[in-house]
């Protein structure tokens, strides 16, 4: 018997957002940049791409920026607050948000909401500046690129990698 009246139940409401397990992760720090960490996950030269987790202080903001290569981020704890470069919040990115981005942009700033925000970023297609650190008068003051991130990479404790029970 066949009815196609089916009622469907409806989905259980969302639990609140709850804070993601950080112990399988080793956050790094740069000296000079405040209020974020990261934690390089991979670098492939070849295909021109980083891979990073970056951790966020709850409201707080980084440093005045602009991005040199086309990039994607994952919001995986809190939300992602942006800033342009007068401070004011032009954008907030909530958990399991998913966006894309070209390369360039003006300056800008972000930070984590009331949580600190942990996002997956993934820099494509550039062997050369990926991140321009700015000054008070959008003076160039550090860029980070490939080979940094492939250093630092390497420098790093490795990321945690699957096991494999008998």
């Amino acid at each position: 018997m066949t009815d196609t009246n089916l009622s469907r139940p409806t989905a259980p409401p969302a639990p609140p957002a709850g804070l993601l397990d950080q112990s399988n992760v080793t956050w790094n720090a740069l000296e000079g940049i405040e209020h974020v960490w990261y934690h390089i996950l991979k670098v492939d030269p070849d295909a021109r791409i980083v891979d990073l987790l970056l951790k966020f202080s709850a409201n707080q903001r980084i440093l005045l920026h602009r991005h040199h290569a086309d990039y994607s981020t994952l919001i995986l704890q809190g939300e992602l607050r942006l800033y342009d470069a007068s401070g004011t919040l032009t954008e907030i990115r909530p958990t399991l948000s998913f966006v894309e981005k070209p390369a360039g942009g003006p300056p800008h700033s972000e930070g984590g909401g009331d949580i600190d925000c942990i996002a997956w970023f993934s820099n494509r297609g550039t062997d050369g500046m990926i991140y321009e650190i700015l000054g008070p008068d959008h003076e160039t003051v550090a860029t980070l690129g490939l080979p940094d991130f492939h250093a630092l990479w390497l420098a790093q404790v490795p990321p945690v990698q699957p096991s494999h029970p008998a």
